[in-house]
């Protein structure tokens, strides 16, 4: 895994050189805004304590009059931990959006909807979810932009109480963009998410660098660390990714 994400670090660091011809138009897909037809594979690496779990997600997004949207989700998933090693499919995620623009401003509102279909335990929330999202962006300018976005998990059946508990939690973002003329971007995204269950809350904080390969296909690298509170989620996140855009 070190190995895989050193090299795709080292292609995203060398890629604004070598495909620089090839990816003059700004980086796309990065800013919420964005409204496109893509594909993505997603692989990821999550760390609490001595367990971990290793997903790879595709991805695949449908826009529709650069308007509307929908997309769905299903990931591989990985679990490792307390002496237990599961291998299987996660649970499945659908969303449908609609935004509005104008001016430098753009309100975006989606419905997501969990569907529970992992095939352990271990690899999903054993849960249907309702999902509501709310998110505004900022243009600054042709390269930078700023957003918030807040969404609610909030459970609508629990398919079986004794291994997960309901869920009611919020996560709070503020993103960051700066897309290139290049073709490379970089992306902050500090985050704060609520447990309105338990009352307690984690601060953390992801990193996202990245460039286009040409026109229509990007690759990038985002980390994170927990930075504290009183909810342990995760320690830490590792999140690679290629996107495939208007094919």
């Amino acid at each position: 895994m070190k190995k895989t994400i050193l090299t795709v670090l080292t292609v995203i660091l060398a890629a604004p050189n070598v495909w620089a011809a090839d990816s003059a138009d700004t980086a796309r897909g990065i800013n919420p805004a964005d409204n496109l037809t893509k594909l993505e594979l997603l692989p990821q690496l999550r760390a609490f304590g001595d367990s971990s779990i290793t997903s790879l997600t595709l991805k695949y997004d449908h826009a529709i009059k650069r308007v509307f949207g929908i997309n769905a989700e299903l990931p591989l998933v990985r679990y490792s931990g307390h002496g237990r090693s599961d291998n299987g499919i996660g649970d499945l995620t659908l969303r449908g959006r609609a935004q509005h623009t104008w001016g430098r401003h753009t309100l975006i509102g989606a419905a997501e909807f969990l569907l529970p279909t992992a095939t352990e335990d271990t690899l999903g929330a054993q849960q249907y979810t309702f999902d509501p999202i709310l998110g505004y962006v900022y243009s600054f300018g042709h390269n930078i932009f700023g957003a918030l976005v807040a969404k609610q998990f909030i459970s609508l059946h629990n398919t079986d109480p004794a291994i997960s508990q309901d869920i009611n939690q919020g996560q709070y973002r503020m993103l960051l963009g700066y897309a290139s003329n290049q073709g490379w971007w970089v992306l902050a995204d500090p985050q704060v998410w609520v447990n309105y269950e338990t009352g307690r809350q984690e601060f953390l904080a992801e990193l996202e660098l990245g460039t286009m390969l040409n026109r229509t296909t990007g690759v990038w690298i985002r980390a994170g660390h927990r930075l504290g509170g009183n909810w342990r989620r995760n320690d830490w996140t590792v999140l690679m990714g290629i996107r495939f855009m208007n094919f």
